[in-house]
């Protein structure tokens, strides 16, 4: 058995009550993109089993076919890996590096970073989740983090683009969503 979700859900935290999109811009908090994953086999999986590593849920079908055993087809984008490794008790070697999209949102995380980057005019974001885990001191504008923020707005835009995704500033040419006046 397999329980999963699609969405994370801030419940008051940050002032909000809702996922990503329920703030204006849409936000990228822990709480949103966060999302319950539990596999449960008995005799297969040994229980309380808690892998360190940072799983996406792109990473769910990779990993599902990998753990019954089937090859996966090729397809050179898709940007899931599996983590079957870690339900078997092995740390097989990967990064532990995530990346998010929401409309006019792209986010990568690593095990200590946070970079939130938004098409137009919407502010970029920048956080140290080891020394601000809850995400109150934006750092995109520090010249002490100048390096890391390059470096993860490179990473940033190369997963995108790996991955068939247009850049972000043509995220309104991949969506059906209705304009709204708060939007505009």
């Amino acid at each position: 058995m397999v329980f999963t979700a699609d969405q994370g859900w801030n419940a008051g935290h940050h002032g909000v009550w809702g996922k990503g999109n329920g703030t204006w811009p849409f936000n990228m908090y822990e709480e949103s993109i966060r999302v319950p994953l539990i596999w449960n086999h008995p005799a297969r999986i040994r229980a309380g089993l808690t892998p360190a590593a940072m799983v996406s849920s792109y990473d769910y079908f990779p990993t599902l076919l990998d753990y019954l055993g089937i090859r996966a087809p090729a397809d050179p984008r898709r940007v899931g890996r599996t983590y079957a490794g870690f339900l078997d008790g092995r740390s097989p070697r990967r990064p532990n590096r995530l990346y998010f999209e929401y409309s006019f949102v792209r986010a990568v995380r690593t095990e200590n970073l946070k970079y939130v980057e938004r098409a137009g005019d919407w502010p970029a974001e920048l956080y140290d989740l080891e020394a601000d885990p809850a995400e109150t001191r934006n750092l995109v504008n520090e010249p002490s983090h100048s390096g890391q923020l390059a470096a993860l707005r490179a990473d940033l835009a190369r997963f995108f683009e790996k991955s068939g995704a247009p850049p972000i500033t043509a995220w309104r040419s991949t969506t059906q969503q209705e304009l709204t006046e708060y939007s505009r």
